[in-house]
């Protein structure tokens, strides 16, 4: 399978990031977990991923979290756009950003306040996300 190899989705990043325009939310989340595979191509696709944590898609937000998880880097440089999505709607949209930006401290320490309010979540996960990312 393509996402099995980061390689070969490095070398098809431009035709799978085209997908991340189409209408139908399961053609945007296996284009999304397919870049996810490859931290090069997350890289250079960024901007294009941070588009799609405003999908009207809850699971749509979450592989894009997601994706952008997969390099510390990618979270340090959309740090802002990511905590944003601590205020999201979606419970599970709020506990992937807490986990994403765990794997950046600098951005942590950046974003520590916001973080830090998630610890009186209401949901225990969140609290428990939000404990890790700290």
């Amino acid at each position: 399978a393509l996402a099995e190899s980061p390689e070969t989705v490095a070398k098809h990043g431009e035709a799978i990031v085209r997908k991340l325009e189409e209408s139908d939310r399961g053609v945007l989340y296996a284009a999304l977990g397919a870049l996810a595979e490859s931290p090069e191509t997350v890289a250079k696709h960024g901007e294009a991923i941070v588009r799609k944590l405003e999908d009207s898609f809850e699971g749509v937000r979450c592989a894009a979290i997601g994706a952008l998880a997969k390099s510390s880097e990618m979270v340090a440089k959309h740090g802002e756009a990511i905590v944003r999505k601590l205020e999201d709607s979606d419970r599970d949209v709020r506990f992937a950003a807490l986990l994403a930006l765990a794997r950046s401290p600098e951005t942590v320490a950046k974003h520590g306040e916001a973080i830090v309010r998630k610890l009186e979540h209401s949901d225990e996960g969140v609290r428990r996300a939000a404990l890790g990312a700290l």
